[in-house]
């Protein structure tokens, strides 16, 4: 009977997770924290699932959480770690570490300086791996990662903690498992850490394939994960891809004017021969990231539960989630 702690269980993901541990009959006690005030969604599973108002990305708060009495009678012997900080460009410190990358490191030896903490599952994300040219790039696990440097903030983050969770892979007590998940579909058609998905064009003359997953099979992976025997690195996606343009629309607006495609894609034309590119514009928004989950199906068992539908044009365009018959 497993032990969780879940950190920042008020997220997307970690509301998905929260029903499946609650249903699990493996699972005995659930412990989530987070940085706002208990979400309302937990009312219902307060006999097994308990929550802790807590700041990851402060050292002082974690440690004076894991040495409290609470945590020692909560005897947590897993946790799962998902990467959904929210933190203000603003906000961080003048050369100091993403709060990804701080708490993650953090956590990390702390469930490694505790031998009643034996596995360890943390979510990251396909988009750590190097895009390299082509419209759909077939990733394994075995993909080299993105350390070109080009990339958003929040792709490197992902790659410094992914990096540090490697660390504990080989020669620790700690059983780490790592899930790279493809861009995660919510239930009301959502994006969640996708750049190539990011509002605003991409550049003129690409449109990369991607590969997409559902929230609710990411909470299931996570699960999976939690109670296999072997740890390691694991893709998680759904069986479909579409292309960007599919998923979502590339929009030009002047002011509150929305651009015809046309006159919005000559506009880039521009904005590349005057040198003068999106600074958004990545190497993601170029080239496509389709998933191998071979790994994760004969390991772990997984196999997608949920299918991603894209259906009507334009305006009526919305993305859902459907489950597999």
């Amino acid at each position: 009977m497993r032990r969780v702690l879940v950190t920042h269980i008020e997220s997307p993901v970690g509301r998905r997770l929260a029903k499946a541990l609650f249903h699990d009959p493996d699972v005995a006690l659930v412990v989530g924290v987070g940085s706002e005030a208990e979400p309302t969604f937990l009312a219902p599973y307060r006999g097994k699932i308990a929550y802790q108002r807590l700041d990851l990305a402060k050292a002082r708060h974690l440690q004076s959480f894991l040495h409290s009495e609470r945590f020692a009678r909560a005897r947590v012997d897993s946790v799962i770690h998902l990467p959904f900080a929210i933190e203000q460009p603003g906000e961080r410190v003048p050369g100091g570490l993403p709060s990804l990358v701080s708490e993650t490191r953090r956590l990390v030896e702390e469930c490694v300086s505790r031998p009643a903490i034996e596995r360890f599952v943390y979510l990251s994300s396909v988009f750590v791996y190097s895009a390299e040219p082509g419209n759909v790039n077939l990733v394994s696990e075995s993909q080299l990662l993105g350390f070109d440097g080009e990339g958003d903030l929040d792709v490197r983050a992902w790659i410094d903690a992914d990096l540090i969770c490697q660390g504990e892979l080989h020669g620790s007590a700690l059983r780490t498992t790592i899930l790279r998940a493809a861009t995660i579909v919510t239930e009301t058609g959502e994006f969640l850490n996708s750049p190539p998905l990011q509002p605003g064009p991409a550049p003129v003359g690409y449109d990369p394939m991607l590969s997409v997953v559902s929230e609710r099979d990411v909470a299931r992976a996570l699960v999976l994960a939690l109670h296999a025997d072997r740890a390691g690195i694991y893709n998680i996606a759904s069986h479909e891809i579409f292309p960007r343009s599919q998923l979502r629309e590339s929009v030009r607006r002047l002011g509150p004017i929305a651009l015809p495609p046309a006159l919005g894609g000559a506009i880039s034309l521009l904005e590349q021969a005057l040198g003068r590119r999106a600074a958004h514009a990545t190497a993601f928004h170029r080239y496509g990231i389709v998933v191998n989950t071979r790994l994760a199906h004969d390991v772990l068992g997984f196999e997608p539960q949920y299918r991603i539908e894209v259906r009507g044009q334009g305006a009526r365009r919305r993305i859902d989630t459907v489950r597999c018959r």
